[in-house]
């Protein structure tokens, strides 16, 4: 059994218990530097983290507003109006920077300018470039040289004073370049990706709103237009008619309305068939489109009847003007065109107001002279009522005869 002194020797000294006790610390001291750092460099990712989240969230929330700022463009009823709202965004999202739309013309020869903010010569004329010649029309993506980037400027804007960078956006309808949208930033403003991903869906929205527009133009225009012939309809001709007459009351003057028929077209489908009847009816419209003045209307009414309105035209005149046309649409059956040849029509004209101070009171004067020259031997023009009050319930039953 060990004595006490020899336990004594066994037991650590008090100047290694000293420096054992230093080394923990020491390490104690190692480790909690190197967990301070862990946790400093946690703090400063979830600070990056944070401040990555909230600039994602700001760009999301910046899309969005652009996004909902595109609603308008949809709202617009024209090319016109659709382009300078689509300015007008790009101005309050860039209000340091000039931007300019450019439309290609119909030729496409050159590039007109639509709309415009913050821009001076040369900026507010024309691009002196050709749509054929722009690497953006060409290549339909995005032309861009931002503020502080090396880039190759575009010819059109390279020695411009003040311009920093601009950035050019190909606008596209149902896959066709029409057209351009330009920034010219000045000075260093700061720009970057996001700024071009939000432009490009922007110009994808203007060309999706162009694209509308265009698509309900047609729309209206085909409501609007008879198929076959290719003249205003009936209900185009009613509009016009009341806004002639909007128009001459307010301002004054006077203005015509004729009521045109093909004399003897039934004969004409029941002996030649009703295609010579629709060649007929096409010929008429062609004439009439030489015939006429550009302000002058000349709709299809219905059937073989047509309608004529002459702004500013006198009765005495308006008489002169469908009788002229007569000779020349009844020269132009002796083309070859048709079968059915020495084709005429009848006519009764009016003259607002004194003929008649509304829609139907005009129509109603026009269709008692329609039918007094029907009745008087055909291939005339009346204009003036001959025919008593009377007269009009035979009007009516001749118009049911002919499917008026």
């Amino acid at each position: 059994m060990p004595d006490g002194r020899t336990l004594m020797e066994n037991e650590p000294s008090l100047e290694q218990l000293y420096f054992s006790l230093n080394e923990l610390l020491d390490r104690i001291s190692s480790q909690e530097e190197y967990f301070y750092g862990q946790i400093n460099e946690l703090k400063k990712r979830e600070k990056e983290l944070l401040d990555a989240w909230q600039r994602e969230s700001q760009h999301v929330k910046h899309l969005r507003e652009v996004i909902s700022s595109t609603e308008v463009l949809y709202d617009a009823s024209s090319e016109q109006e659709i382009s300078e709202r689509a300015v007008e965004i790009l101005q309050n999202l860039y209000p340091e920077a000039a931007v300019r739309f450019l439309s290609t013309s119909t030729n496409r020869a050159g590039m007109k300018l639509l709309a415009g903010r913050r821009l001076t010569p040369p900026l507010a004329e024309k691009c002196r470039i050709s749509p054929l010649d722009c690497p953006v029309m060409k290549r339909g993506k995005p032309y861009l040289v931002l503020p502080g980037k090396k880039g190759v400027f575009c010819s059109e804007v390279a020695s411009l004073p003040g311009v920093s960078g601009h950035g050019c956006l190909p606008l596209m309808a149902e896959g066709v370049a029409f057209g351009v949208l330009s920034l010219f930033f000045q000075g260093n403003q700061s720009y970057d990706d996001k700024d071009i991903e939000m432009l490009n869906i922007f110009s994808t929205h203007i060309g999706l709103a162009f694209t509308n527009a265009r698509l309900i133009k047609i729309a209206v225009k085909e409501a609007l237009t008879d198929q076959l012939t290719g003249l205003p309809n009936r209900r185009y001709a009613l509009d016009v008619l009341q806004k002639e007459i909007s128009r001459t009351e307010r301002y004054g003057g006077i203005f015509c309305v004729a009521m045109i028929d093909l004399d003897n077209f039934k004969k004409v489908n029941d002996t030649f068939g009703h295609g010579e009847g629709d060649r007929v009816l096409v010929l008429f419209a062609g004439v009439a489109g030489r015939a006429f003045r550009k302000t002058d209307v000349v709709a299809r009414f219905g059937g073989e009847e047509f309608l004529l309105i002459l702004p500013q035209t006198s009765l005495s005149t308006g008489v002169k003007v469908v009788e002229r046309f007569q000779a020349l649409f009844n020269q132009a059956t002796f083309s070859g065109a048709l079968k059915a040849v020495n084709l005429t029509f009848s006519a009764g004209v009016a003259e607002y107001p004194a003929d008649g101070r509304d829609v139907e009171s005009l129509l109603n004067t026009v269709d008692q002279r329609l039918y007094k020259a029907k009745e008087s031997g055909r291939n005339r023009v009346v204009g003036k009522v001959v025919a008593p009050v009377a007269i009009e319930k035979k009007i009516l039953a001749w118009r049911e005869e002919n499917g008026c």
